[in-house]
């Protein structure tokens, strides 16, 4: 059957509508792959995190918050009296912990932060044994106990939480602040989130107040 002028003209415009939504079809969904490319494969839920915290999730790359890059904002006497406050077996080590600070580019008012919240300073739980400042998890290369990095002296311990925060999180993961790194660190799954920054930021802004 031979269709008519109006017929064909239809069929024409049919056509023509079909091929354009197609063609708008495809360049939304180019566009959204290559947007996509902005977004770091690290930030997705489950991806491996060697580091303390088992897998990776939250905030990426975040900008806002407390910083932990800088200076020493506490002297090394200062961690020491801290220290000693908690009966800590790193009593001693403020030096150690200041020093380091300084090596890596890191506030060591962090450090000690993390290290009175993961065991009070080392009186508590693994840390008893591990010699860990932030109860890290065995990954290949370390001594394992119970599934946490063990170290043969505090200073070992001290300077691995330094080098884990300073090459993965900061240089690689480009997480900067207390606020984007403890969610990756100490995970919402397994641990209240939002308390461990609180106890961070007061920790630190109380020692900073109260001087060396």
């Amino acid at each position: 059957m031979l269709y008519g002028f109006d017929d064909f003209s239809s069929r024409r415009r049919t056509l023509f509508l079909i091929a354009l939504a197609a063609a708008l079809v495809w360049m939304i969904v180019q566009f959204r792959g290559r947007s996509n490319a902005f977004y770091s494969s690290m930030s997705a839920p489950g991806q491996p995190a060697q580091s303390a915290s088992g897998n990776l999730s939250g905030s990426f790359g975040a900008l806002d918050g407390d910083s932990i890059i800088g200076v020493p904002t506490i002297s090394a006497a200062k961690i020491d009296q801290v220290l000693a406050s908690y009966d800590s077996p790193a009593t001693g080590k403020g030096q150690v912990i200041y020093d380091m600070g300084i090596k890596y580019g890191i506030d060591p008012a962090y450090c000690l932060a993390f290290f009175i919240h993961e065991s009070t300073a080392g009186t508590r739980g693994v840390a008893t044994v591990t010699m860990s400042i932030g109860n890290i998890r065995t990954t290949p290369g370390y001594e394992d106990y119970q599934g946490y990095r063990k170290y043969p002296n505090w200073e070992a311990g001290i300077e691995d939480w330094y080098k884990l925060i300073r090459n993965l999180y900061i240089d690689e993961w480009q997480l900067t602040t207390i606020q984007a790194i403890i969610p990756v660190y100490a995970p919402p799954v397994e641990n209240d989130t939002n308390n461990y920054v609180e106890t961070v930021r007061t920790l630190v802004n109380s020692w900073r107040a109260a001087g060396s």
